[in-house]
């Protein structure tokens, strides 16, 4: 029996699944990656890092799964929009600077002066962000010269772990979708856009596949340090986000996807590119689905909001609980569990280093409004997770103020393991929350696109089919989703009344 590897390099860490040709989970791997935080604003990660990574949940997934010597194909996923530069000798050159950083937000404004944002439109189908490749290029060009002058490529997170694999450069669709440098509808690199920021298109790997193509072929080396077959074709992958949408099924208009990872995305499929007339950081790419588009709104801190509130208010109980192999994150939601929707008017704001969709404000940060002393650590709990809830439904109601339907909602991510959240999306949201067999979303999806690289399946749709199905609906509670839309209209209301305050707070930051 074939099997097929799905590597997902995500911010928190590096995930690796084995599943056979029948969509039975044979083993899986994890290993956490590290952030690096030299200015406020600033993240990176280390490649090398990346790598050491990959590698260790790779052989804890060979190991667990007892069938290493049948893996016929293996399928990436990753971050996006990370911005990695590589030397002639395709060396990295310092750490990538990742989605989650926001040095470059002057450049943007430099991009606004090169070229008009309905052009710009036209082209890469996105208002400019900071987190794109282009802002970024040019922030490196400005204040590391020598860096940029040794650059030869520059890479995406998992199109680097690839290259290590197979010895081949090459970037994807649905990654390069988010650099500003891309035709996203006709899905190539935009000539026009390099040359109107005067960004050399030979920094950008030449070949760009679509995500099921096979990018190149395992080295012997690797294959014998996992303890997988040599020669096995490697698909060009995807995007985390495009990947986790295979891997939930999203490959037909009419269902979204929301995931509550460390960041968290609500995603939707499309026939053609989504062109939101207006700079609301709707993120719109090439799909890893051949002839589809998909789009995505980012909200910056989600699970990783909640991860802060752990680290911060449960350090002593979170070492009590992996002592005896117990999550703390059980009790947490437990105290949330207490609270009533709403919590009396608690309402927190999960901006703790900026915010994408729909603010796309670098300068908005945390907030908790309306704490009294009726409020407790059960509240706190609870309106971390509304809030970040909330934040979502600002994409939601973009999609339908654009005409998409949102009749079932797909959830992802860690959020999708706890009972009380997905409840809580289906109350927010005012829509049916589905949940899917497949609890490894971007790996699972980086896995089908392993098999029709393999030729197990004609296309990744086929493979959804197959390896797919519905595991729960859950309804929304009318009474709790009227209480959400009155606090919703609070939580809108506070951004634009703090929008001035974030900036005036980040000058003394900043100095």
């Amino acid at each position: 029996m074939r099997c097929f590897m799905g590597i997902d390099a995500g911010t928190s860490g590096i995930k690796a699944v084995i599943i056979d040709e029948h969509g039975a989970v044979r083993g899986s791997g994890y290993h956490e990656c590290d952030l690096i935080t030299p200015r406020p604003g600033w993240v990176e990660q280390a490649p090398e890092a990346w790598w050491s990574a990959c590698c260790q949940a790779v052989r804890r997934a060979v190991s667990a799964s007892g069938c290493g010597d049948a893996v016929a194909g293996i399928g990436l996923s990753g971050q996006m929009q990370g911005c990695l530069l590589l030397d002639r000798r395709m060396e990295p050159i310092g750490n990538c600077i990742i989605w989650l950083d926001q040095r470059a937000g002057r450049e943007v404004e430099d991009i606004g002066e090169l070229v008009s944002d309905r052009e710009a439109l036209s082209h890469t189908a996105n208002h400019c962000l900071n987190s794109f490749w282009a802002p970024k290029l040019l922030w490196i060009r400005k204040n590391r010269p020598e860096a940029y002058e040794r650059a030869a490529k520059v890479l995406f997170a998992k199109d680097y772990l690839r290259y290590r694999m197979t010895g081949e450069v090459a970037a994807e669709v649905s990654d390069a979708s988010l650099s500003f440098l891309m035709d996203v509808p006709n899905r190539c690199w935009s000539r026009s856009m390099f040359d109107k920021l005067d960004i050399d298109i030979t920094l950008a790997p030449e070949r760009l596949l679509e995500s099921s193509d096979i990018a190149g072929y395992l080295r012997g080396e690797v294959a014998e340090d996992w303890g997988v077959p040599a020669n096995i074709p490697v698909a060009a992958g995807a995007g985390d986000q495009p990947a986790g949408g295979v891997g939930t099924g999203i490959v037909e208009n009419g269902i979204l996807g929301s995931t509550i990872g460390t960041s968290g995305v609500i995603f939707g499929c499309t026939d053609r590119p989504l062109l939101d007339p207006q700079s609301r950081a709707l993120m719109t790419m090439a799909h890893a689905v051949n002839n589809k588009w998909c789009f995505l709104g980012l909200e910056l801190s989600a699970g990783g909001a909640f991860k802060w509130l752990r680290d911060t208010f449960f350090a002593r109980e979170r070492l009590e609980y992996s002592a005896r192999g117990a999550d703390v994150y059980d009790l947490m939601t437990g105290y949330a569990q207490k609270a009533a929707p709403g919590c009396e008017g608690l309402i927190f704001l999960p901006y703790l280093n900026g915010e994408k969709t729909p603010i796309s404000d670098e300068n908005a940060r945390g907030v908790f409004f309306g704490l009294s002393y009726r409020h407790g650590i059960q509240e706190i709990c609870r309106s971390v997770m509304e809030g970040v809830t909330f934040g979502l439904r600002e994409t939601i109601e973009i999609c339908r103020e654009m005409g998409q339907a949102v009749t079932e909602v797909r959830a992802n991510g860690g959020g999708a393991r706890s009972r009380l959240w997905l409840q809580m999306q289906a109350d927010i949201y005012k829509a049916e929350i589905v949940t899917m067999n497949m609890e490894e979303g971007p790996a699972a999806g980086a896995a089908i696109m392993a098999a029709v690289a393999a030729g197990c399946f004609r296309n990744a749709a086929e493979g959804c089919g197959a390896w797919l199905r519905v595991v729960q609906r859950i309804e929304p509670d009318l009474k709790h989703a009227a209480v959400y839309d009155a606090y919703f209209s609070s939580y809108r209301a506070l951004y634009r009344d703090l929008r001035s305050a974030f900036a005036r707070q980040a000058r003394l930051v900043n100095g």
